[in-house]
């Protein structure tokens, strides 16, 4: 299953060239991981960490693309870490951006991977096969 958020980026966001800077794209990914988290496992702070991230730049995204909208889907669920396949597109669904990203969950206390929860883990595969 796909899930979608709408990402506005701030007028600061564009650079003088009128396009949106590389440094935001990771942070409207990160914007909506949480988002989804939060949805999918019901919890208002999902610990997690960014382990991997590769990015493509497909076309640039100027102030009048926006509102911007970010789908992402879980593609790997493993002991510890899930990769999910990500894209950011404009207001009118052409990709801009596509990221793999692989996320560990993360123990608050020990500063340490943990194992995904089965509750976790079941959200993460349930999406995975609708």
């Amino acid at each position: 299953m796909t899930w979608t958020t709408t990402v506005h980026p701030w007028s600061s966001d564009f650079d003088y060239l009128g396009h949106l800077t590389a440094a935001v794209y990771p942070k409207a990914f990160e914007q909506a991981r949480v988002d989804y988290l939060r949805d999918r496992w019901r919890t208002p702070a999902p610990a997690y960490v960014v382990a991997a991230q590769r990015m493509q730049y497909l076309k640039e995204v100027l102030e009048a693309d926006g509102p911007l909208k970010v789908a992402l889907r879980p593609v790997r669920v493993g002991r510890s870490s899930f990769d999910l396949a990500e894209l950011l597109c404009d207001a009118e669904g052409a990709v801009c951006n596509r990221s793999d990203a692989t996320l560990v969950a993360w123990d608050l206390e020990t500063r340490r991977p943990r194992p995904l929860t089965a509750g976790e883990r079941d959200a993460l595969s349930a999406d995975i096969t609708a």
